[in-house]
């Protein structure tokens, strides 16, 4: 296969891997001198009716769809493989990111699922379903950076196929990538494709649930050697919580909700679209950056002994104090600062290592304007950030606590500083990690 040109245009050039639905390749496309990624589905794809009757409808739909998340898909053919060529998206998969950092901490889990349910809320407006949403389908670019941004692979393909029910998966007796082309991956399966009954775009957010789940603690919530068994977990099992597999304390308990709102059995329990689960996850980790400690992501998933201490911050009852997550180093964070607090009509105060403090003024009008002769001139915020490397192995991980300090005690009370104080977090955060 290595050498074959498909359509005239399409030189295969290195196996990449190989799935249930076919071999992929990375190939040259010989008139625009480009590298292209091409699925070449097995014999046993390709001889199925169904594939052959929905190919070229839904392969004209999944070129239509185009999306910053979304890998693109460029050509097809059902007479030359039958193949289709797609975007080639240098990264890593999202399995693998798993494999090597063990789990994630919620904000890491929050930003790339963010996107996730971005391009997925697109393609269920624009009626397409994924069906096999799994991290091997979740390509990451610029991983393990602040700028990590993800690209949805295989959009479309599971509905090129036949869609078993669980009894008929018993009758043939099917395993292993016939499996996968029949159902789907079963790790990752909603119930209702489990009992047989009819998916919508519901389905994709369980499948999403299973990422989050998966990504925040290391583990799937049903694993099991016979495919048969995982697959009746989905359908009928309550996944167990984070304190049943011992990172009750490490992982606040409004994430878990979240997650556990997507793994239900029953769709209309459910997010009823991406774009909701997106907003409950980022509502659920501002809430906890709000009040609580973070918690180190590579921390390894229960019985793996690899002990990291967890990283503790002065907590004083008489400010408010979030914390986050950057990936640079303090002398970058430091310049990013600075631009921060002028664009807030603000300062520098001082600059230590592991300490800085600002004065702040967001929302004042101009030093010049009439209004900041005249006007009323809201108070500043005192900000202070603490900042301590995350000692995950990674070089230029910081952990940053930012205090917001008020001018005298009773502002404590007061929610319109609070509302501030939240808002110029949020800003922060931006400038340094490029939300």
């Amino acid at each position: 296969m290595i050498g074959r040109v498909f359509m005239g245009r399409y030189e295969a050039v290195r196996l990449l891997g190989e799935g249930g639905m076919g071999k992929v390749y990375l190939a040259h496309q010989l008139d625009l001198n480009r590298q292209v990624v091409i699925k070449v589905m097995h014999e046993h794809v390709a001889a199925d009716p169904i594939f052959r009757e929905r190919f070229q409808r839904e392969t004209m739909l999944m070129a239509r769809f185009q999306h910053p998340n979304a890998v693109t898909l460029y050509d097809a053919s059902l007479t030359d493989g039958p193949c289709i060529v797609m975007e080639y998206v240098k990264g890593l998969n999202l399995d693998l990111l798993l494999q090597k950092n063990n789990r994630f901490s919620p904000g890491r889990v929050g930003r790339i699922i963010g996107q996730l349910c971005e391009v997925l809320q697109a393609a269920h407006d624009n009626g397409m379903i994924h069906r096999d949403l799994k991290p091997s389908n979740l390509m990451i670019v610029d991983f393990d950076s602040p700028r990590e941004r993800l690209k949805v692979m295989d959009f479309g393909l599971a509905k090129l196929t036949y869609s078993a029910s669980l009894e008929e998966i018993k009758e043939n007796n099917l395993s292993g990538s016939n499996f996968e082309f029949a159902l789907g991956t079963p790790g990752y399966i909603c119930p209702e494709q489990v009992r047989g009954d009819s998916v919508d775009h519901r389905g994709d957010l369980y499948s999403v649930g299973v990422i989050m789940y998966e990504l925040l603690t290391g583990r799937l919530p049903f694993s099991s050697a016979s495919i048969m068994d995982m697959m009746i977990a989905h359908a009928t099992d309550v996944p167990p919580s984070f304190k049943d597999i011992g990172l009750g304390r490490q992982i606040p308990s409004i994430i878990e909700d979240v997650v556990m709102r997507c793994l239900e059995k029953d769709p209309n329990r459910r997010p009823q679209c991406a774009r909701d689960l997106a907003e409950e996850y980022e509502t659920a980790v501002a809430i906890v950056e709000s009040g609580m400690e973070s918690k180190l992501e590579n921390q390894p998933p229960p019985g793996m002994q690899k002990p990291v201490d967890p990283l503790a911050f002065v907590q004083d009852p008489t400010t408010i104090a979030y914390v986050m997550e950057a990936w640079m180093p303090e002398s970058i964070a430091l310049i990013k600062l600075r631009g921060y607090a002028s664009d807030n009509y603000g300062n520098v105060l001082e600059s230590v290592p592991g300490h800085i403090r600002l004065e702040i003024n967001p929302g004042a009008p101009p030093r010049s304007s009439w209004s900041s002769l005249f006007g009323r001139k809201p108070e500043h915020l005192n900000v202070e950030l603490n900042l301590r490397n995350a000692d995950t192995g990674r070089a230029n991980n910081l952990f940053i606590q930012v205090v917001f300090r008020p001018n005298h005690i009773s502002q404590l009370q007061d929610p319109v500083w609070r509302s501030r104080c939240s808002s110029a977090f949020v800003e922060l955060r931006s400038y340094l990690m490029g939300k």
